[in-house]
């Protein structure tokens, strides 16, 4: 893709969240109905949240300058020690059917996102999403993870029938949605090491408990299949987020205005796609200035590039920090929809042009030039252990963030 383009637009750092402004902090919510009716069960009531309570709590987010990203986002993020103010993961057990027709409306009208841990054997089972819903999260973007077969008890099987539960699910769902499910959540929250190991064995990079907590580095270093999340409850859940993400919450934009300056920016024959990505760049509050998200669908694949601002960065960065950001950019981008096949990204310095030159047509003149560039095909991410190996081969500009941040 070409990076020479007219002049350079900004988003200015007075109108942008300040990710220098709050301490990160990387939060996993667990929910499960979202329903005006309560089914019958001695804990349906309290796993049950009315349709405008979960609203509410999703405006509160996007308020208060919290991302919603997958949980795979998240734990890389909080690896690559690349977190950027609030950033939260939604996740729902169980696919119960409400996810589909009451969750997923409401999270898309927030711009938001989820990750769903669904138990193979229950999908099409009376109150549960059909396969059709599944497959249609799955191409809206939204994360499937694994939770075994038939949603039981990984402690009280043989090894064998473990390895079943597991290994089974995954396969099946990624059948079911040919998208990678490399996040596994224990039912009831029941694990041990040997059960533990087994999920690691199975291809899995990462494993949510039912225990309480936040994310940071020294919970990946503890091991990344005993994650912690929040459970979200009827009437008390709004506490619990406040509590858990208000002293670190910062000023948000509402999702309208987002898509607004991301459509301002979309190239290419698909604007929808370029303009979710793009307002999910925005909301990230990376440092680097975005300036282009254009978007080429070419029968059943998709390219996304990505063009960022190679000076006036809103933070001082280092090259390390600097493609830590890109990672996370990339990720999102992939998130987006399943069909995103590769994914570019260039950073550009403006040149200095004469007043009387052709800067359109045939015989323009550069205006541009490329620092950075990384291209990133989605079997690289899905291969590659670190960001860092993901990236791979990149192209660096003489001098640009050679030795010291800028």
């Amino acid at each position: 893709m070409s990076a020479a383009m007219g002049c350079l637009i900004a988003w200015s750092a007075a109108g942008a969240p300040s990710a220098a402004a709050a301490k990160p902090v990387a939060v996993v919510f667990m929910y499960h109905h979202v329903s005006a009716t309560v089914q019958p069960g001695p804990y349906a009531r309290a796993l049950t949240l009315r349709p405008a309570e979960f609203a509410q709590q999703l405006g509160w987010l996007r308020t208060h300058g919290c991302e919603t990203v997958t949980v795979d986002t998240l734990v890389e993020d909080v690896a690559a020690q690349a977190l950027h103010g609030c950033e939260v993961a939604i996740t729902f057990d169980d696919a119960y059917a409400d996810q589909a027709t009451v969750a997923r409306p409401a999270l898309d009208a927030a711009g938001d996102t989820a990750t769903l841990y669904v138990s193979s054997g229950l999908v099409g089972a009376p109150g549960h999403m059909s396969l059709g819903e599944l497959r249609s999260l799955a191409d809206g973007g939204f994360q499937i993870g694994a939770h075994t077969i038939n949603h039981v008890d990984l402690t009280t099987l043989g090894s064998l029938a473990r390895s079943h539960e597991i290994t089974g699910s995954r396969q099946t769902l990624q059948g079911w949605t040919h998208t990678a499910v490399d996040s596994f959540a224990y039912p009831a929250g029941q694990h041990d090491a040997s059960v533990e190991a087994l999920v690691k064995d199975a291809g899995f990079r990462n494993a949510f408990t039912t225990q309480p907590g936040a994310l940071d580095a020294a919970r990946l270093e503890t091991g990344r299949y005993a994650l912690p999340r929040y459970r979200v409850e009827r009437d008390t859940g709004m506490d619990l987020i406040r509590r858990v993400v208000g002293s670190s919450s910062q000023a948000g934009r509402a999702p309208d205005e987002l898509r607004a300056i991301a459509r301002e920016r979309a190239e290419g024959n698909d604007p929808a796609l370029a303009e979710r990505i793009g307002a999910a760049l925005l909301n990230a509050s990376f440092p680097e200035q975005l300036l282009k998200v254009r978007v080429l669908r070419v029968g059943d694949a998709t390219v996304v590039g990505l063009m960022l601002a190679g000076v006036k960065f809103h933070a001082a960065l280092t090259r390390r920090e600097f493609v830590a950001d890109v990672g996370g950019m990339i990720d999102r981008a992939f998130d987006a929809r399943p069909d995103v096949a590769e994914v570019d990204v260039w950073a550009v310095t403006p040149l200095e042009v004469q007043p009387a030159a052709v800067v359109s047509g045939d015989y323009a003149v550069p205006t541009t030039r490329t620092v950075f560039s990384a291209a990133v095909t989605r079997a690289q991410r899905e291969s590659a252990a670190t960001r860092w190996q993901m990236l791979g081969t990149m192209y660096w500009g003489e001098r640009f963030l050679d030795e010291e941040a800028r």
